[in-house]
């Protein structure tokens, strides 16, 4: 994967495949301690210890409608993540859902760019209107902490039986997120 908005993308289609019907996503970016911290948790079926490591493995995967059994996701976002001198922990728990957690050096030069997260947050919105999606996003520097937040279920109520894939509701959606990561100064050049 060239961005890490796409490893992103990536762990939320298994949440949803693990049939979450919640996912958050957490977005922080600490200059002064020189940090990126991605945190996605789902409220999915979970795994047990021994499929935790397994998908780890970058010869497994769950997936059986493929001619090639190779699960590369979750393996090369972990990789990516240890060339940056970070960390990635994946904990999940059957029938209380999975979460990943991953920190690493924001300014090293190994570390793939962020991406384009307006379209990827979109992408998954409109792609499962079903789930209720949680968006934080942060960058701190010095003292000052800028903050976009973007919820689902907030939308939800203000829309009533409105749908999210309505272009008016889609056209939304995108121009909130994109000003809300621009406001917070979060896109890179």
């Amino acid at each position: 994967m060239k961005d890490l908005s796409l490893n992103i993308m990536d762990i939320i289609e298994n949440s949803v495949s693990a049939k979450a019907t919640e996912i958050k996503i957490m977005i922080e970016v600490m200059l002064m301690r020189n940090k990126l911290h991605i945190n996605i948790q789902d409220n999915g079926i979970g795994m047990d210890e021994e499929l935790v490591e397994m998908v780890q493995n970058p010869f497994y995967t769950s997936k059986t409608h493929r001619t090639k059994k190779i699960g590369l996701g979750i393996p090369f976002f972990k990789q990516n993540v240890e060339l940056c001198n970070g960390t990635f922990s994946l904990h999940s728990q059957r029938g209380k859902g999975t979460k990943i957690d991953v920190v690493m050096d924001y300014d090293h030069i190994d570390r793939m760019p962020l991406g384009n997260l307006a379209d990827t947050f979109c992408s998954v919105i409109i792609g499962h209107p079903e789930i209720d999606f949680e968006l934080e996003l942060k960058r701190i520097y010095l003292s000052r902490e800028k903050v976009f937040h973007f919820s689902t279920i907030e939308m939800r109520e203000t829309l009533g039986e409105i749908p999210f894939t309505y272009p008016d509701v889609i056209r939304y959606i995108q121009n909130t997120i994109k000003n809300g990561i621009k406001k917070i100064e979060l896109e890179e050049r």
